[in-house]
């Protein structure tokens, strides 16, 4: 078992070295993209600023060290999860394209082997300005290292659970816009905004199928009061979306059609 977490490490370091190396021939690119998201997120806390302002320093029982978590732990989870996994936005593509084939030959897991393929230089962004807006709202070490926790198991979450909508693939086809609309106008929207502006609907949905609740709104209320239960939940909910995002995506290879597409990669 040690044996095997060793390898599944070092294979993780080496996936990574070849992605950086693939961002040092562009090193402009990768730059100008991390950048442009950075000034990107920044407008947002321009506004919550703003509006705070107007409002003598809170809305609603909102204060601005809530807003920096919001747009502190999200990005970074986000932006830590495309940037190390970033291959699993392409698992409906190589079901359509017929394109899994290569990593058939794979001798790791081909879900692990699909998700390191591809890295987002952009998300470095997210990353970075997600660390730098926790570090500001963080008043202790404590609140430091629980950040960390929270963007670990955030990065975990959200990875899962954009594997589990990309697999859905192997049932509907093609499914770039639902998969867009579950990333973009749902999961990154939901976890972005304080959870008492929304529908008990969309509360619902924020601790089930857009489980953002553990990802933001929770680790926020441990911040202010601190539960041991809670603290716990967050990380058993990120595992076992983990856990089912492998085994549904396993389950799903069996409707697969090849491309016969055996072809070696680099």
């Amino acid at each position: 078992m040690l044996t095997e977490v060793k390898n599944l490490i070092r294979f993780l370091i080496e996936s990574i070295k070849c992605n950086l190396k693939s961002a040092v021939e562009y090193k402009k690119s990768f730059f100008v993209q991390m950048i442009l998201m950075v000034v990107n997120n920044g407008f947002f806390l321009i506004f919550w600023q703003v509006v705070f302002n107007v409002n003598g320093g809170h809305v609603d029982g909102i204060t601005m060290k809530d807003v920096l978590y919001l747009w502190a732990i999200p990005p970074a989870s986000w932006g830590l999860a495309n940037f190390l996994f970033g291959g699993f936005r392409e698992i409906n593509r190589y079901v359509i394209n017929g394109q899994l084939d290569t990593y058939f030959i794979q001798p790791k897991s081909m879900l692990l082997s699909v998700s390191v393929s591809k890295t987002d230089f952009g998300a470095c962004g997210d990353l970075v300005y997600g660390i730098v807006l926790g570090i500001i709202a963080c008043s202790s070490i404590g609140e430091f290292f629980m950040m960390i926790y929270y963007i670990l198991m955030g990065t975990i979450l959200t990875a899962s659970a954009f594997i589990i909508i990309r697999s859905l693939s192997f049932y509907l086809g093609e499914i770039d816009q639902i998969a867009h609309v579950y990333e973009n106008s749902l999961f990154i929207t939901l976890s972005s905004y304080p959870m008492n502006i929304f529908s008990d609907f969309f509360k619902f949905l924020m601790y089930t199928v857009i489980p953002v609740a553990y990802l933001t709104h929770i680790p926020i209320k441990l911040i202010y009061a601190f539960d041991i239960k809670s603290f716990i939940l967050i990380g058993i909910v990120s595992i076992g979306f983990f856990v089912f995002a492998n085994v549904f995506f396993n389950k799903s290879l069996k409707r697969y059609e090849s491309g016969n597409s055996m072809l070696m990669r680099n």
